[in-house]
């Protein structure tokens, strides 16, 4: 059961007891002190105890009250009503005192003046218990709702990064087919550095980003294993500043983007492919110059669609594509 929220129920007492008895000053003396001040306590002790028991209702297993609204306020302000009554006997009969001494406590004005005050106890009190519970539902929702997007959010990068390591394998095996095939030493080179690339993946698979560091250092093992392949034919430059090297980024999205540009471009001696990796108008960027292979290798749909997945993911940001001066161009955002 939820706990009564004396925070608000408190000081909202004492004010409503304040006010509740502010018509006594119309008419106030010196001889109407003690008047003034059991009609605020007497406000004060019926605030109270109906702040608590509309708690108690609202949040009472035996009744659907938190459904049935209506029902709810009926019932609250029947139970202030009766409380009203009986607090005001409590006062007249047994403490000996009457909060309207001026006016008879058996006539009816009497009797109407008391249901008044607990009809309208009744009504502002369970309105505003109700009010202070549809609002924390609100937030608890809103809480649940954003708990689970985090959940979906960690499931779908899980997922892309699933998707992305048998198509790095892939390429990967084709790369050192080719290199068996021409150089058995530098086979065994490749294969160490395949190595040490594979496990940066295995480290860094349950991580969401990276630094740009860490990415870079990775990028320098997956560079050489593309100048085995490509020997003189592939040149990539990394131009990064101190500023930037502790910014985050996905992991393997350099590894991707280098990977995209040999698969679609000519890489050989009379065409050496350049790739440039540096910063341009606070975003991270790969370049490349265009020179289209005449036979494209099959694409399985992953690549810039999967990074564009993930930077939406994680930050709601797009990435940029464009071709300036026959040079293709990834922009990425920077992830702080």
């Amino acid at each position: 059961m939820k706990k009564v929220n004396w925070s608000i129920g408190i000081p909202f007492s004492v004010i409503l007891s304040v006010v509740g008895s502010l018509p006594i000053l119309l008419h106030f003396s010196t001889d109407e002190v003690n008047l003034f001040a059991r009609s605020i306590s007497y406000n004060l002790i019926i605030t109270l105890l109906c702040w608590f028991i509309c708690h108690q209702v609202l949040e009472s297993n035996r009744f659907n009250f938190s459904k049935e609204r209506t029902l709810y306020f009926v019932f609250c302000t029947s139970i202030t009503i009766i409380l009203a009554f009986l607090l005001n006997f409590l006062f007249t009969a047994v403490v000996g005192v009457s909060i309207r001494p001026i006016m008879d406590p058996g006539g009816m004005r009497y009797t109407l003046l008391i249901l008044f005050r607990g009809l309208m106890l009744g009504a502002l009190i369970s309105f505003v218990v109700n009010y202070l519970d549809v609002l924390k539902e609100k937030q608890r929702s809103a809480l649940v709702i954003e708990q689970l997007k985090q959940k979906q959010l960690e499931a779908n990068l899980s997922s892309l990064k699933e998707q992305m390591s048998p198509h790095f394998l892939f390429n990967s095996l084709n790369s050192l087919i080719s290199v068996i095939k021409r150089d058995s030493p530098g086979a065994v080179n490749f294969v160490i550095r395949l190595a040490e690339v594979y496990r940066y993946l295995l480290q860094h698979r349950e991580h969401q980003t990276v630094s740009l560091k860490e990415e870079l250092d990775f990028i320098d093992a997956y560079i050489f294993l593309l100048k085995v392949r490509f020997k003189q034919n592939i040149r990539v430059t990394v131009n990064i500043t101190e500023p930037y090297i502790q910014t985050r980024i996905p992991p393997l999205t350099l590894q991707l983007l280098l990977e995209n540009a040999v698969k679609h471009n000519v890489v050989s001696k009379t065409q050496p492919l350049d790739i440039e990796i540096g910063i341009e108008n606070q975003m991270i960027v790969v370049s490349n110059q265009i020179q289209p292979k005449v036979s494209l290798e099959t694409s399985h749909g992953f690549g810039l669609g999967s990074m564009e997945e993930q930077y939406w993911l994680l930050a709601q940001k797009e990435i940029l594509i464009k071709e300036d001066n026959k040079r293709f161009k990834v922009l990425l955002p920077i992830l702080i």
